[in-house]
């Protein structure tokens, strides 16, 4: 038995650092991310039922719509700050950016691929909670050739 799925890509530029990290990546740097967020209907057991009755897993713009408005807006273009970093330069850049006005976005993780996607796939579902959407996979390119990704367990 078959399921249907759909997939929409995103993408936005952020900065941000990883302090204490031994490579190049704890210096102040930015990406341009791609991620890619899967979602289908709770498992109804038969293909046909696994579409709403308009033909459709979800419209791609509701799922823009809801991707864009907790995800992408409050990160594109802005510098990702781990509020709980002990590095006193990453405090002074965040503190200094927002006393400047700019766009600064605290998280409660280190600002990993891995932990982004972590994160967005929890945002997701629970923004989809009282639906019978269900986030498959998110999957996140750090850079061309990088990427992490968190998949749905079944």
């Amino acid at each position: 038995m078959g399921k249907i799925s759909i997939t929409k890509e995103f993408s936005w530029d952020m900065a941000h650092m990883l302090s204490n990290h031994r490579g190049l990546c704890s210096n102040l740097h930015g990406h341009t991310y791609r991620m890619q967020v899967q979602i289908s209907r709770k498992d109804k057991g038969v293909l046909e039922d696994t579409l709403h009755s308009d033909g459709m897993v979800m419209d791609f713009s509701d799922l823009k719509a809801i991707v864009q408005r907790k995800i992408i807006e409050p990160l594109d273009h802005a510098f990702m700050f781990w509020c709980d970093t002990n590095d006193s330069v990453e405090r002074q850049i965040a503190e200094l950016l927002k006393s400047s006005g700019k766009k600064v976005a605290s998280v409660k993780y280190r600002p990993t691929a891995e932990e982004m996607a972590a994160s967005f796939f929890d945002v997701l579902t629970q923004e989809l909670a009282d639906s019978d959407i269900v986030v498959d996979k998110i999957k996140i390119w750090e850079t061309t050739t990088s990427f992490a990704e968190v998949i749905r367990e079944v």
